[in-house]
């Protein structure tokens, strides 16, 4: 039997970068270590993602793909952090959700057939880019901050089954709420903390804070950019986004405190290394050279140089063009599927 091979991190030194309101940083267990047969799988999804919102704009550009369309390159890691410590929990996200709708189990067949309006799409072709759903995944919302209060019900209906109803298959999910820096000044967004605090509902706000609402800086808009802290008494960690091990650690004790205790908020530092949509071209509002120095903090290229310890460059590049073939293929299957024809834009609406 082949003895298994680990991973580890820095653990200090990830802690000390974590900040806290309301809990202590010890109160957090770091991931000291990963299989290396976890850190693959972990890169190959940060890998799927990516590459699917790469090949999205190219689609784009070719005018395959019409209307909106978001991506989410340099923020993969939080997806891939979040899946590791999925476990039946509910998730709703902004219009910037393809990574999320994947890791919560939409095949990337179904979210390019989506954005392409195809039948084979997750919604046949209804909902587009932004409006991408499954059993765990209540979508994708193309207005800013919107999610977070449905996000709300969200998790009082899993409190109302699992703690009043005793459902046991209820009784210990959550629901991550995700929001940006730019929907963290809406008022609905304030309002839904106040709730949750209030009924001490198994929420957990995300907010991704990849500091730009589309052109504007987060800096230009709010006084204060320490977005943990807005819950008042309810407890809030801020990390950065470059290290899979403190993603996973931060998500993980998150989870297991709202399930036990109730809201908490998560800020995570991140950065958008594409454009505010495939549409806009727009950089000028960017320092030159910002983009090129954030690449530094990739988390994809940090976990790919963890991975280097123990494969060769050979075998990381494979995956990656396993996966491009995979993406390469469910794009042009996508293509070929029918597209959505009128008579369904009057199925599946409750009112």
């Amino acid at each position: 039997m082949q003895e298994k091979r680990y991973i580890h991190c820095d653990a200090q030194g990830i802690l000390n970068s974590i900040q806290t309101h309301g809990i202590t940083k010890e109160e957090i267990d770091i991931v000291q270590k990963l299989e290396v047969d976890e850190m693959v799988y972990i890169y190959k999804q940060m890998m799927k993602i990516r590459l699917t919102d790469e090949i999205m704009d190219r689609e784009y550009k070719e005018k395959s793909i019409r209307g909106f369309c978001h991506l989410s390159i340099g923020q993969e890691g939080i997806y891939a952090a979040l899946e590791h410590e999925l476990d039946g929990d509910m998730v709703i996200s902004s219009y910037r959700c393809h990574g999320l709708a994947y890791v919560t189990g939409c095949k990337t067949l179904e979210i390019l057939g989506e954005v392409l309006g195809k039948q084979a799409g997750v919604c046949k072709g209804k909902g587009g880019s932004m409006h991408l759903y499954n059993r765990n995944f209540f979508g994708g919302h193309g207005i800013v901050g919107a999610q977070v209060p449905l996000g709300l019900g969200i998790s009082y209906a899993l409190k109302y089954k699992g703690r009043l109803l005793q459902d046991r298959d209820q009784g210990n999910r959550v629901c991550y709420a995700f929001y940006g820096d730019g929907a963290a000044n809406q008022g609905q967004v304030w309002e839904s903390f106040n709730m949750a605090m209030i009924w001490r509902l198994p929420i957990v706000f995300v907010c991704e804070n990849n500091r730009y609402g589309m052109w504007t800086s987060a800096e230009s808009i709010s006084t204060d950019t320490n977005f943990y802290l807005r819950g008042g008494t309810m407890p809030g960690i801020r990390i950065a986004h470059n290290n899979i091990f403190g993603l996973i650690s931060v998500l993980r004790y998150a989870r297991r405190y709202s399930s036990e205790k109730g809201p908490i908020i998560v800020q995570i530092d991140t950065y958008r290394l594409c454009t505010h949509s495939t549409a806009d071209e727009r950089e000028s509002y960017r320092a030159k050279g910002e983009i090129d120095n954030e690449r530094k903090n990739d988390c994809m290229e940090d976990t790919r140089n963890r991975l280097l310890a123990f494969c060769s460059r050979e075998e990381i590049d494979a995956i990656k063009d396993r996966v491009l073939e995979e993406v390469e293929r469910d794009v042009d299957t996508a293509k070929k599927s029918k597209p959505t024809e009128e008579s369904e834009l009057f199925k599946d609406i409750l009112l």
